[in-house]
Protein backbone atom coordinates (compact mmCIF):
# COMPACT_ATOMS: atom_id res chain seq x y z
CA UNK A 1 0.00 0.00 0.00
CA UNK A 2 2.66 2.35 0.95
CA UNK A 3 4.29 1.44 -2.76
CA UNK A 4 1.20 2.59 -4.41
CA UNK A 5 0.62 5.59 -2.39
CA UNK A 6 4.46 7.01 -3.21
CA UNK A 7 4.21 5.89 -7.00
CA UNK A 8 0.49 7.76 -7.24
CA UNK A 9 2.35 10.88 -5.61
CA UNK A 10 4.97 10.34 -7.65
CA UNK A 11 2.64 10.24 -11.13
CA UNK A 12 0.95 13.12 -10.22
CA UNK A 13 4.63 15.13 -9.39
CA UNK A 14 5.61 13.84 -12.90
CA UNK A 15 2.61 15.18 -14.56
CA UNK A 16 2.41 18.47 -13.22
CA UNK A 17 5.85 19.57 -13.53
CA UNK A 18 5.53 17.65 -17.39
CA UNK A 19 2.69 20.14 -18.18
CA UNK A 20 4.22 23.06 -16.65
CA UNK A 21 7.18 22.61 -18.82
CA UNK A 22 5.03 22.37 -21.75
CA UNK A 23 3.79 25.58 -20.62
CA UNK A 24 6.44 27.35 -20.30
CA UNK A 25 8.24 26.44 -22.95
CA UNK A 26 5.34 27.61 -25.08
CA UNK A 27 5.42 30.59 -23.20
CA UNK A 28 8.97 31.65 -23.50
CA UNK A 29 9.45 30.09 -26.95
CA UNK A 30 6.80 30.58 -29.04
CA UNK A 31 6.51 28.72 -32.92
CA UNK A 32 6.86 32.61 -34.67
CA UNK A 33 7.18 31.87 -38.28
CA UNK A 34 5.24 29.37 -39.79
CA UNK A 35 4.80 28.91 -43.97
CA UNK A 36 1.49 30.04 -45.35
CA UNK A 37 0.15 28.60 -48.72
CA UNK A 38 2.74 30.90 -50.91
CA UNK A 39 5.57 29.49 -49.28
CA UNK A 40 6.52 32.14 -47.33
CA UNK A 41 7.45 32.31 -43.85
CA UNK A 42 4.89 34.59 -41.93
CA UNK A 43 5.39 35.58 -38.03
CA UNK A 44 2.30 34.54 -36.93
CA UNK A 45 3.42 36.32 -32.54
CA UNK A 46 3.13 39.17 -34.73
CA UNK A 47 0.08 38.43 -36.07
CA UNK A 48 -1.66 37.34 -33.15
CA UNK A 49 -0.50 40.17 -30.77
CA UNK A 50 -1.89 43.11 -32.87
CA UNK A 51 -4.45 43.57 -35.84
CA UNK A 52 -1.82 43.89 -38.48
CA UNK A 53 0.32 42.03 -40.44
CA UNK A 54 4.25 42.36 -41.03
CA UNK A 55 5.79 43.59 -43.92
CA UNK A 56 7.10 41.64 -46.54
CA UNK A 57 8.78 41.57 -49.51
CA UNK A 58 6.06 40.91 -51.54
CA UNK A 59 4.28 44.20 -50.06
CA UNK A 60 4.24 47.01 -52.50
CA UNK A 61 3.97 50.47 -51.43
CA UNK A 62 2.04 53.81 -52.97
CA UNK A 63 3.50 56.84 -52.23
CA UNK A 64 1.41 59.90 -53.22
CA UNK A 65 3.27 63.44 -53.03
CA UNK A 66 0.94 66.15 -52.37
CA UNK A 67 1.18 69.77 -53.21
CA UNK A 68 -1.64 71.91 -51.59
CA UNK A 69 -0.66 75.14 -52.84
CA UNK A 70 -0.29 73.41 -56.19
CA UNK A 71 -3.39 71.84 -55.96
CA UNK A 72 -0.87 68.98 -57.89
CA UNK A 73 -0.66 64.93 -56.75
CA UNK A 74 1.56 62.35 -57.84
CA UNK A 75 2.01 58.83 -56.90
CA UNK A 76 4.99 56.26 -57.78
CA UNK A 77 4.56 52.91 -56.81
CA UNK A 78 7.82 51.34 -54.86
CA UNK A 79 8.51 47.65 -54.79
CA UNK A 80 9.97 47.44 -51.22
CA UNK A 81 11.43 49.62 -48.89
CA UNK A 82 14.38 47.90 -46.95
CA UNK A 83 14.09 49.75 -43.50
CA UNK A 84 10.44 48.85 -43.02
CA UNK A 85 10.65 44.42 -44.13
CA UNK A 86 9.41 42.59 -40.85
CA UNK A 87 8.16 45.63 -38.99
CA UNK A 88 4.02 46.31 -38.37
CA UNK A 89 1.88 48.83 -38.49
CA UNK A 90 3.58 50.31 -35.55
CA UNK A 91 7.24 49.82 -37.09
CA UNK A 92 5.77 51.37 -39.92
CA UNK A 93 4.58 54.35 -38.01
CA UNK A 94 7.64 54.61 -35.64
CA UNK A 95 10.12 54.98 -38.89
CA UNK A 96 7.94 57.54 -40.61
CA UNK A 97 7.89 59.41 -37.06
CA UNK A 98 12.04 59.25 -37.34
CA UNK A 99 12.28 60.07 -41.26
CA UNK A 100 10.34 63.23 -39.98
CA UNK A 101 12.33 63.81 -37.27
CA UNK A 102 15.49 63.33 -39.70
CA UNK A 103 15.03 65.01 -43.34
CA UNK A 104 17.02 65.64 -45.38
CA UNK A 105 18.11 69.00 -46.49
CA UNK A 106 16.73 68.82 -49.92
CA UNK A 107 13.43 67.62 -48.60
CA UNK A 108 13.35 70.35 -45.92
CA UNK A 109 14.16 72.95 -48.70
CA UNK A 110 11.29 70.96 -51.14
CA UNK A 111 9.04 72.02 -47.69
CA UNK A 112 8.10 68.26 -47.00
CA UNK A 113 5.15 68.96 -43.90
CA UNK A 114 4.21 65.47 -43.29
CA UNK A 115 4.70 61.77 -44.21
CA UNK A 116 2.00 59.84 -42.92
CA UNK A 117 0.55 56.24 -43.02
CA UNK A 118 -3.04 56.34 -45.23
CA UNK A 119 -3.60 52.46 -45.08
CA UNK A 120 -1.93 49.72 -44.14
CA UNK A 121 -3.22 46.07 -45.86
CA UNK A 122 -1.88 42.90 -45.86
CA UNK A 123 0.53 43.24 -48.86
CA UNK A 124 -0.57 46.81 -49.85
CA UNK A 125 0.59 50.40 -47.79
CA UNK A 126 0.11 53.77 -49.09
CA UNK A 127 1.62 57.05 -47.84
CA UNK A 128 1.32 60.43 -48.30
CA UNK A 129 4.20 63.01 -47.79
CA UNK A 130 2.56 66.67 -47.79
CA UNK A 131 4.60 69.38 -49.25
CA UNK A 132 3.80 73.13 -48.20
CA UNK A 133 6.53 76.07 -48.87
CA UNK A 134 6.48 78.52 -46.18
CA UNK A 135 6.63 81.48 -47.63
CA UNK A 136 7.29 84.61 -44.77
CA UNK A 137 6.29 88.03 -45.36
CA UNK A 138 9.05 89.96 -43.50
CA UNK A 139 11.99 90.15 -44.76
CA UNK A 140 16.28 88.86 -44.03
CA UNK A 141 19.09 90.62 -43.17
CA UNK A 142 22.05 88.59 -44.98
CA UNK A 143 25.42 88.71 -45.57
CA UNK A 144 26.96 89.48 -49.07
CA UNK A 145 30.72 90.18 -49.81
CA UNK A 146 31.03 92.18 -46.68
CA UNK A 147 27.85 94.21 -46.66
CA UNK A 148 24.27 93.64 -45.45
CA UNK A 149 21.56 92.47 -48.28
CA UNK A 150 18.04 92.84 -47.41
CA UNK A 151 15.87 90.03 -48.92
CA UNK A 152 12.28 89.10 -49.51
CA UNK A 153 10.77 86.75 -46.67
CA UNK A 154 11.13 84.08 -49.55
CA UNK A 155 14.91 84.42 -48.85
CA UNK A 156 15.47 85.12 -52.45
CA UNK A 157 14.39 87.76 -53.90
CA UNK A 158 16.75 91.37 -53.25
CA UNK A 159 14.78 93.91 -51.52
CA UNK A 160 17.91 96.34 -51.30
CA UNK A 161 21.18 96.62 -51.60
CA UNK A 162 22.98 98.47 -48.59
CA UNK A 163 26.40 99.81 -48.58
CA UNK A 164 26.11 99.14 -44.47
CA UNK A 165 29.48 96.66 -43.77
CA UNK A 166 28.60 93.92 -41.67
CA UNK A 167 31.49 94.87 -39.04
CA UNK A 168 29.86 97.36 -37.69
CA UNK A 169 27.22 95.14 -36.24
CA UNK A 170 27.90 93.74 -32.29
CA UNK A 171 29.69 90.62 -33.11
CA UNK A 172 26.45 88.45 -31.78
CA UNK A 173 24.16 89.96 -34.68
CA UNK A 174 26.66 89.39 -36.78
CA UNK A 175 26.45 85.78 -36.79
CA UNK A 176 22.71 86.16 -36.98
CA UNK A 177 23.06 88.40 -40.11
CA UNK A 178 25.12 85.55 -41.96
CA UNK A 179 22.97 83.02 -41.43
CA UNK A 180 20.25 85.08 -42.07
CA UNK A 181 18.62 87.67 -39.96
CA UNK A 182 14.68 87.92 -39.64
CA UNK A 183 12.82 91.29 -39.98
CA UNK A 184 9.39 90.28 -39.57
CA UNK A 185 8.32 93.83 -40.42
CA UNK A 186 8.81 96.97 -42.30
CA UNK A 187 9.20 98.77 -39.28
CA UNK A 188 11.66 96.55 -38.20
CA UNK A 189 13.73 96.65 -41.31
CA UNK A 190 13.72 100.21 -41.32
CA UNK A 191 14.80 100.69 -37.55
CA UNK A 192 17.39 98.01 -38.32
CA UNK A 193 18.90 100.13 -41.36
CA UNK A 194 18.95 103.21 -39.31
CA UNK A 195 20.57 102.39 -36.57
CA UNK A 196 23.72 100.57 -38.25
CA UNK A 197 23.86 103.56 -41.41
CA UNK A 198 26.05 105.67 -41.24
Amino acid sequence: MKRNLIFAIISVVIGVLAGASVYFYEYFYPKQYVKNEAGEYVNVAAAKNSDTFPVTKNTVFEIEYYYPDEQRTLKEQVNDIPALLGCDKAGVLTYLDDYMQHLSYDERDKGLASFELISYNENHIYLRKTFKREVRSGYYAKSFNGTIVILNGDEKTVFEYTQIPINVLPENLQEEVIQGYYLETEEALYSFLENYSS
